[in-house]
C-alpha cells in the first residue's frame, strides 16, 4: 500500500461526530457517496463479456469522467487485453487521427458524463456516432435522451461527482473491459476508504500541506519517479484543485515525471521564490530488472572524473532511487519542506489504494479549509460562455 515519509507527528483525526474538540481535531462531514458506494461487478463482468472480441474502446468525456480510467490504464496497460484511447477535446486534427486509427469493427466507444450536458462531449460524440456505443450518464440528460434515441446502451451515472468515480463503474467499467482486475483495485482502495473517520495517511499529509499553505508555501511541486503511476497525475491535480482551490485558498499542485523534470523544473524548485514544497512519488520495485552493462572498451571512458567502469553493472532500478534520493537529500539541505509517497509496486491493489489516498486528501484538505469538497462553482461560467457564442455562430469559418 501507498506510504508516505517526512510527515509532522500525528494529529488526532475526530470520528466526525459534531462538538469534537481538542488540538487538531476535525469534524468531517457523514462517509462520502464514494466511500460508502459499492459497485456492480456482475454488470461489469456481463458487459466485459458481451464485448471480448473487440480491439479496442475509445473513452470520451472531461475531468473525472476520464481521468480516473486515464491513470489506471496508464498504469496498468500492460495488464490489459485492449487498447485503450481518449478524447476529451474537440481538436479537429486529434479526432481525425483517432478516426483514421479506429473503425466501428474494432471499437467500442465509450461516453460518460455525469451531467450529460458539456457541449463538448456532445460534438465530440457526433464524430463517432457510426460506432458501437455505450453511455454511463445521468437519468435526465441530454446524453441519456441521445442515447435512448440511438438504441445505445446505457449504465446509470451513480450520485457522485466526477472525480471521485475512480471507484465506481465510470472508472472500473472501462477498466473490465480491456481486462483489468477492477476487484482487485476496489479492495485496494477500500483499505483508505474503511478509514474515513481514523486517523489515516490521507489525514496527516492534508494537514502537513494545509499548514505549509499556511506558511506561505502556496506552490506543491510534484515528481514522479515512475512512468506508470505519473498517468494517474491528472485525476490528483484536478481533485486538489477542484475540492480545495476555493475561495481565495488552496495550493496549486503542479506534476512531471522523473528524472526530467531535474532537467528543467528542479531550477525553480531550488532556486526560484521560496513559496514551493515538494510531494514526491516513486515505487519500491519495478517489475523488469534492467542493468547498465558498458562493454570492456568503454571502461575508460571519463565521466565526472571517474572511469565508467566505476559505475558499471549497476541496476536501473538503483539508479533511479538514487536520482531522487539526490533531489531530496538536496531539498533537505536547502531547507525545503516535503513528503515522499512510495508504492511496493504497480499492481491493481496498489493503484486503487494510491487514488483512494487522493480522494480522502482532497476531502480533509477542503474541510481543513472550510470550503466544500465536492462542489466546482468556477468551471461553469466559461461553459456558459462558450455555449452562448455557439448560439451565435453564423457560418463564417
Amino acid at each position: 500500500m501507498p506510504s508516505v515519509g517526512n510527515l509532522s507527528p500525528s494529529l488526532s483525526l475526530p470520528t466526525g461526530q459534531a462538538g469534537s474538540k481538542g488540538e487538531g481535531a476535525l469534524v468531517l462531514p457523514e462517509a462520502p457517496e464514494f466511500v460508502k458506494y459499492v459497485p456492480d461487478f456482475a454488470q461489469m463482468e456481463k458487459l466485459a463479456q458481451e464485448y471480448k472480441d473487440i480491439k479496442n474502446i475509445l473513452v470520451i468525456g472531461h475531468g473525472g469522467s476520464i481521468t480516473s480510467f486515464y491513470g489506471i490504464y496508464g498504469a496498468l496497460k500492460e495488464y490489459a487485453t485492449k487498447k485503450a484511447y481518449f478524447l476529451s477535446t474537440v481538436d479537429a486534427d486529434y479526432i481525425y487521427e483517432l478516426k483514421k486509427t479506429l473503425s466501428p469493427q474494432d471499437t467500442l466507444v465509450i461516453a460518460i458524463s455525469k451531467s450529460g450536458e458539456t457541449m463538448t462531449q456532445i460534438e465530440m460524440l457526433a464524430q463517432f456516432l457510426e460506432f458501437p456505443l455505450l453511455f454511463i450518464t445521468g437519468k435526465s440528460s441530454p446524453l441519456r435522451a441521445m442515447a435512448d434515441k440511438l438504441k445505445a446502451k446505457i449504465i446509470m451515472h451513480p450520485p457522485i461527482g466526477g472525480r471521485y468515480t475512480a471507484m465506481t463503474e465510470v472508472g472500473l467499467l472501462p477498466a473490465a473491459i480491456v481486462g483489468l482486475d477492477v476487484k482487485n483495485l476496489y479492495e485496494g482502495a477500500k483499505l483508505f476508504y474503511y478509514r474515513y473517520d481514523k486517523d489515516n495517511l490521507a489525514f496527516k499529509a492534508a494537514s502537513v500541506l494545509y499548514k505549509l499553505e499556511a506558511q506561505g508555501y502556496v506552490d506543491v511541486f510534484m515528481p514522479f519517479y515512475t512512468s506508470r503511476v505519473f498517468p494517474l497525475s491528472n485525476v490528483i491535480v484536478q481533485l486538489c484543485h477542484e475540492s480545495f482551490g476555493k475561495n481565495g485558498k488552496g495550493q496549486t499542485y503542479f506534476a512531471h515525471e522523473a528524472p526530467e523534470s531535474q532537467h528543467h523544473t528542479n531550477q525553480r524548485f531550488f532556486g526560484g521564490i521560496k513559496n514551493i514544497c515538494g510531494f514526491f512519488t516513486s515505487v519500491d520495485n519495478f517489475d523488469h530488472k534492467l542493468v547498465s552493462v558498458f562493454p570492456p572498451q568503454l571502461h575508460s571512458v571519463q565521466l565526472k572524473g571517474h572511469a565508467l567502469f566505476d559505475v558499471n553493472k549497476i541496476p536501473l532500478q538503483a539508479a533511479m532511487e538514487y536520482e531522487l534520493l539526490g533531489t531530496m537529500e538536496d531539498a533537505r539541505i536547502q531547507g525545503i519542506p516535503m513528503l515522499h509517497m512510495s508504492l511496493a509496486s504497480v499492481t491493481p491493489f496498489e493503484i486503487g489504494g494510491l487514488l483512494a489516498f487522493w480522494q480522502l486528501y482532497a476531502v480533509y484538505a477542503s474541510v481543513l479549509r472550510g470550503v466544500d469538497p465536492f462542489d466546482q462553482p468556477q468551471v461553469e461560467s466559461s461553459k456558459k460562455i462558450s455555449f452562448n457564442k455557439r448560439l451565435a455562430f453564423k457560418g463564417l469559418l
